[in-house]
């Protein structure tokens, strides 16, 4: 069962008055990249494409993909959007489940702090996260861009839409990407008084509440809206060590805002929300067991042969389906996310000025069992974060229907992550870890590991600077030239230290042992210390020429290039290992053709389709 996805939902509404108008609900697209047509990319399932069959009206969908309010089909960008009746439709909450109605749009999470994003397969490594390194996929809320990719994923609040970009996006985002960016929009607050309400219940205890209010504290001059959500979801594992449910999910999120109007030339909106998600988690199952090579030659030091070695203690059954894990060690997966910022748009006639000023917070707490097991070998395996940022945009851009239109701007960026990383053995970490051919006598094992603990700090910094500008020259009313150039600066700088807080006092020992325990302990966590950074500066930006060749139907030829600064690996590096990584630049080449008669077909098509292909699979025709 999906986490957060209850096999039987339940729902009310309450409304004091009408809402807004919300997006329509989904916009299908053909595009081509170099890695084929978009049309070739699967996503969403047959229900929730039969739904979104059936709401498509062909209305307009309005998208600030290029920083000005604009209809989705004229912009000649690859661009998915999901609206607020399909969000309500589909239940989908979450940038998890969204991925789901989404195509090309990929979310690997491990656990929050190991999550990545990847669109049309490109983004980051699956593997481990690393604080230092960034995410080539940038995620904006409410035109904030999100540091750590962790911060997407608590539950997303009173959402008026979610667009999704392809591609590079060096120009008009605040962080430059190379893979693409997801621009989130949250529902603004309205003078009309608004009510809506939502619960939903299903098994496994699962149940969530969300609610959303706004009205004019004084007419016409000054309107709030709050919103909230609350989900609980009993653990659908079990731990046999500790006799209790494991994965559960507890996620409380809350938003304010507040828009002022003090004329009808200028609009200040700030925000502020927080969020707190807490989970038993992660309790590892044993789904296999690979003891054995492919010429059947046993595994030395295998998980069998390690556990053999302890009088009494059963090898764990290897039934995934028993939903079962033996842990004895705390785990858990609880973060806190918050922020405040502030958008002030004033027409000036020809232009509209824009600044968005945000401070974000993001504390990441975990724990986990490092051996998974009922022996007490790894009781702790964990990196804390302490993640603070801050962004300044400025950007203006033209509000006049011209043969010209611009957008230009300036931003700033900085953030830094305090890590703090936690690893302790216990009295079972010498017999599991010594291979029975060491030449090392197990007390200089037990001597080394036993109650043995070590911490380490990281503090990765960045800093950025960016110039950016982007023009649309209308040749004609139906053929348009669009440039856009971005200059990127930006220093990073960080530190990485570990060091020994508990364990046996080897200085007590003979000489010999000592020796040979001090040399197990710099084999698992040697005493490092050392600090690097660099400076970078880059150069992005688009070409894009676009045709209207008829009323519904837009096509376009686009060169891109999105530029990565480089990252610092800090952690505990093998002696020689740069801890400095390279930037990445990415240049992109797409042609697509954009139709609403072409959307609507492929919208209603689709269902069919993958019920026939269902059908016919077991034909194998």
């Amino acid at each position: 069962m999906n986490r957060f996805s209850p096999d039987h939902r339940l729902k009310f509404l309450l409304g004091a008055a009408l809402l807004l108008p919300a997006a329509p609900a989904f916009a299908a697209e053909t595009t081509a990249d170099d890695t084929g047509t978009a049309a070739e990319e699967e996503g969403e399932s047959a229900a929730v494409t039969a739904a979104s069959a059936a709401s498509y009206d062909g209305a307009e969908i309005i998208v600030s993909a290029r920083r000005r309010d604009e209809s989705a089909q004229d912009v000649p960008i690859a661009l998915s959007v999901v609206g607020a009746a399909q969000l309500e439709a589909t239940g989908n909450y979450t940038l998890t489940q969204i991925q789901q109605i989404v195509p090309s749009l990929q979310v690997f999470s491990f656990n929050p702090r190991n999550t990545n994003i990847n669109i049309r397969g490109l983004g980051s490594n699956v593997a481990l996260t690393n604080d230092g390194l960034e995410n080539g996929v940038g995620f904006y809320v409410d035109n904030v861009y999100f540091g750590r990719v962790g911060q997407s994923q608590f539950d997303l609040v009173d959402l008026q839409q979610i667009e999704v970009l392809r591609g590079p996006q060096g120009t008009l985002f605040g962080k430059n990407t190379t893979s693409g960016a997801i621009n989130i929009t949250s529902r603004k607050p309205s003078f009309d008084p608004e009510f809506s309400g939502e619960a939903s219940v299903g098994d496994y205890g699962y149940y969530q509440l969300r609610g959303s209010a706004s009205g004019a504290l004084i007419d016409d001059l000054l309107a709030v809206r709050i919103s909230g959500s609350v989900t609980e979801r009993r653990g659908f594992l079990y731990n046999d060590t500790q006799n209790e449910r494991a994965q559960d999910y507890s996620n409380w999120s809350v938003r304010g805002q507040l828009l002022f109007t003090p004329t009808p030339d200028l609009e200040v909106r700030i925000i502020g929300d927080f969020a707190r998600q807490k989970q038993n988690h992660v309790l590892n199952i044993f789904a296999d067991y690979f003891g054995t090579y492919d010429n059947g030659a046993a595994i030395p030091n295998s998980f069998a042969e390690r556990a053999a070695r302890f009088p009494g203690y059963s090898f764990p059954t290897i039934d995934p389906f028993a939903r079962r894990g033996e842990a004895d060690s705390h785990y858990q997966s609880n973060m806190d996310g918050y922020g405040v910022s502030g958008q002030v748009d004033w027409d000036i006639g020809a232009a509209k000025l824009t600044s968005i000023s945000a401070y974000r917070w993001w504390d990441w707490n975990p724990a986990n069992d490092g051996d998974s097991t009922s022996l007490p070998v790894i009781v702790k395996a964990q990196q804390a974060n302490r993640q603070r940022q801050f962004s300044q945009e400025l950007r203006l851009a033209s509000d006049t229907d011209g043969p010209i239109d611009y957008v230009v701007g300036a931003y700033y960026f900085w953030q830094v992550i305090r890590g703090k990383g936690a690893s302790a053995y216990g009295p079972a970490a010498a017999l599991w870890n010594r291979p029975a051919t060491s030449p090392i006598p197990l007390a200089a094992w037990e001597a080394a590991l036993n109650g043995f603990e070590a911490n380490s700090t990281s503090d990765p910094r960045t800093k950025s600077y960016a110039l950016f500008g982007q023009l649309d020259w209308k040749f004609t009313d139906r053929l348009t030239l669009t440039a856009g150039l971005r200059y990127t600066h930006e220093t990073k700088s960080g530190s990485f230290t570990q060091f020994h807080v508990a364990g046996t006092d080897l200085s007590t020992l003979p000489a010999g042992l000592a020796a040979q325990a001090a040399a197990l302990r710099a084999q698992f966590n040697p005493v490092t210390n050392y600090s690097t950074g660099f400076k970078d500066n880059s150069i992005s930006g688009l070409a894009t020429l676009s045709w209207q060749f008829s009323d519904d139907a837009l096509a376009y030829a686009t060169w891109s290039r999105g530029n990565k600064s480089g990252g610092l690996n800090l952690t505990n590096l093998p002696a020689g290992i740069d801890p400095d990584v390279a930037p990445e630049k990415v240049d992109s080449y797409e042609l697509g053709i954009k139709s609403e008669w072409f959307d609507k077909a492929v919208t209603r098509a689709r269902p069919v389709a993958l019920r026939a292909r269902r059908l016919f699979a077991p034909l194998d025709l």
